[in-house]
């Protein structure tokens, strides 16, 4: 039996071994709900459907997605289809299954420099969160195809193409345009810079972008990479790859003059002339169980989140700088304190501190976006003594923030992509929700572009990383 798919049409196919079934089914009616083109052949146990159709599969694949087993391995017909694929210049992701056995022999070969998903460990609370990595893989390979396609087809004159970092500047401001509902008013706001990333920068691309005055640091392909103000890319971090599953956080540091680069297990300073990573050795995790969440920098200090793995323990800690002195620590449940109180007034226990995604400063104060329970929140606190509880807004999912000094005001942006964000004021006076905030604008993208993240740029604009696109905006 196979899937109702046309297979006179592309479609992404799904290679696995029958054993693996039950979870690739369940992926692939996930990715056929987000229409996606996907194909699958469910095997029955002899297999002759798929093998007695092998040439028409190859031959109308536009992406082969890999579920890699030993048993998987060891099929024949697999290895002569992924190598087929692999002549025909077919796409191939491969997804890892097992957390205690790696490719070998020709398996290894041919996937070792392919596009890999880490799909180890799924289960029904993460399930959403891997398959959508693989969902954003598959969409940008998809994009990446029209696109060539489209390229091949247009005169593009050759102004608009930068052979140095193979990027591509379009010339039609209006497909970048934002649509902004304030008051009930409707505008549309035109970027003012764009341009198409380098294709060495969109795998694995990250929704973690940073910048200052100067550059734009985003990461992608496994690699950190700095873009100049016209939005050039002028140089990438090769000699250390960081996995975008590790990667954490970013953050500029305007003390030291360098990006600080947050993984779960390390901490590195990445100096901007030359993008060289080195390890700050005087900020260490204290044994296996722990991991960094997130980071961010004052005018003379650098506040840290860490976590204590399997647990809700999650702990703030405070360094001097230049020297990453340790100065204080502190568990974030102690100083959260009565902010828990939900309902009437009434404290309710089974309100846990479950997640910490970012941390970020400004003006003294702290904002901390978290998931307590069920619900996402931004809880705010000023930094004395001891950082003391200011104001907490409920959120109606999981996002990210950007903070914008200049203005007073607060980006918030979903961690996942989305097509929409708001700017709202920072009013910490008054309690609001997100969906009951009368003095904030609403932006949409109108030119069906997937957000990826946003980053405050040189005082009065800001930066959006679009589907595989930088695009600035003034603010």
């Amino acid at each position: 039996m196979t899937s109702s798919t046309n297979l006179a049409t592309k479609y992404v196919a799904f290679s696995y071994s029958k054993n693996n079934q039950e979870l690739v089914l369940k992926i692939y009616g996930y990715l056929k709900n987000e229409n996606l083109p996907v194909w699958i052949n469910v095997q029955d146990g002899t297999n002759k459907d798929i093998h007695e159709s092998e040439d028409n599969i190859i031959n109308n694949i536009s992406i082969l997605v890999c579920f890699l087993t030993p048993m998987y391995q060891t099929s024949k017909f697999f290895q002569k289809q992924v190598e087929s694929a692999r002549r025909k210049r077919i796409p191939i992701i491969a997804c890892r299954l097992l957390p205690n056995w790696k490719p070998s022999g020709w398996l290894n070969k041919i996937t070792s420099d392919l596009l890999t998903i880490d799909l180890r460990g799924i289960n029904q609370k993460n399930f959403l969160d891997k398959t959508n990595k693989l969902r954003e893989k598959v969409m940008w390979l998809l994009d990446n195809q029209k696109d060539s396609e489209l390229l091949s087809i247009l005169p593009v004159h050759e102004s608009l193409i930068d052979i140095a970092d193979q990027s591509v500047l379009l010339d039609d401001s209006d497909m970048f345009s934002l649509v902004e509902n304030f008051d009930s008013n409707c505008r549309k706001k035109r970027p003012i810079k764009y341009r198409i990333l380098p294709k060495k920068c969109c795998l694995s691309l990250s929704n973690l972008m940073i910048c200052n005055n100067e550059y734009i640091l985003i990461s992608g392909n496994n690699h950190l990479h700095l873009f100049d103000r016209n939005l050039k890319l002028i140089r990438s971090n090769n000699d250390r790859k960081i996995n975008e599953d590790d990667l954490k956080d970013l953050s500029w540091c305007s003390y030291l003059n360098c990006f600080i680069i947050l993984t779960k297990k390390q901490i590195y300073l990445m100096n901007s002339l030359t993008s060289k990573l080195s390890i700050i050795e005087n900020i260490k995790l204290k044994d296996h169980r722990e991991e960094f969440v997130s980071c961010c920098c004052s005018e003379e200090k650098l506040y840290v989140i860490t976590c204590q793995l399997n647990s809700s323990s999650f702990y703030f800690e405070e360094y001097n700088l230049p020297t990453f002195r340790f100065l204080r620590k502190f568990q974030i449940l102690d100083f959260i304190g009565n902010a828990l109180i939900v309902q009437n007034g009434v404290f309710n226990k089974n309100f846990n501190l479950e997640e910490i995604l970012s941390l970020r400063y400004y003006d003294k104060k702290l904002a901390i976006v978290m998931r307590i329970g069920l619900n996402w929140f931004i809880y705010f606190f000023y930094l004395y003594d001891q950082p003391f509880f200011l104001k907490k807004i409920l959120l109606d999912d999981k996002s990210r923030i950007t903070i914008l000094d200049s203005l007073n005001q607060l980006i918030i942006f979903k961690d996942y992509l989305s097509n929409s964000f708001i700017q709202m004021p920072m009013d910490l006076e008054n309690k609001f929700q997100t969906n009951q905030i009368s003095n904030y604008s609403k932006a949409f993208i109108d030119f069906n572009g997937k957000l990826r993240s946003i980053a405050s740029f040189r005082m009065s604009n800001i930066v959006l990383l679009i589907d595989n696109a930088l695009v600035i905006y003034k603010l």
